[in-house]
């Protein structure tokens, strides 16, 4: 592709937004992350225990299924996550799909936290790995492949079990929680 290729384009303006460069500066850094807000996304809690035995779960919304077959899911975690070494290759791991009504767990795995775990219900899945009560979802996991991407590692997981209970689960969209509630799952 030639030099002028490139340039093709570049005065687009599209409905009175003109395009932006995210690597350019703070504002233009600004629009990348709000453009990417506008894909709605659902909420998932990751859970794993670590070396020393402690219960171990952040919020991610960055989940995707990869493929059918073999079953394999992809999810990244940022590299200033304190859990970021607990998920190593062939280490389980289970991806929680919340549910409508788990807003408030989505935040608490979200923050800083020492014990997430105080007041969740959970139960004990393949190899000890924690189960929150009343999810969407559920897919009993280990590490199959770690890639890095930027200031994230994507973490590629191979599905050994899975449970769907069909409910309304919980979305994320600019920057806020939404709900499919009154909607069939």
């Amino acid at each position: 592709m030639n030099s002028e290729a490139l340039h093709t384009g570049s005065d687009l303006v599209l409905d009175g937004e003109v395009g932006l460069d995210p690597s350019k500066d703070d504002d233009a850094r600004r629009a990348f992350r709000d453009a990417l807000g506008q894909f709605c996304t659902g909420v998932t809690t990751i859970t794993t225990v670590s070396q020393t035995g402690e219960h171990i779960g952040i919020t991610a919304s960055s989940f995707n299924s990869l493929s059918l077959d073999p079953p394999l899911i992809l999810w990244s975690i940022a590299e200033t996550t304190p859990s970021f070494d607990c998920f190593s290759k062939g280490e389980p791991f289970v991806v929680n799909v919340l549910a409508a009504d788990q807003e408030g767990l989505a935040m608490k795995f979200a923050q800083s936290a020492t014990d997430k775990f105080d007041g969740v219900s959970t139960q004990l899945g393949l190899r000890g790995i924690p189960i929150i009560d009343g999810c969407v979802a559920y897919l009993e996991c280990e590490v199959d492949a770690r890639h890095s991407g930027g200031d994230h590692d994507i973490i590629v997981g191979r599905v050994h079990r899975v449970f769907n209970l069909r409910k309304a689960p919980l979305l994320f969209h600019g920057g806020a929680f939404h709900s499919l509630i009154g909607r069939n799952a």
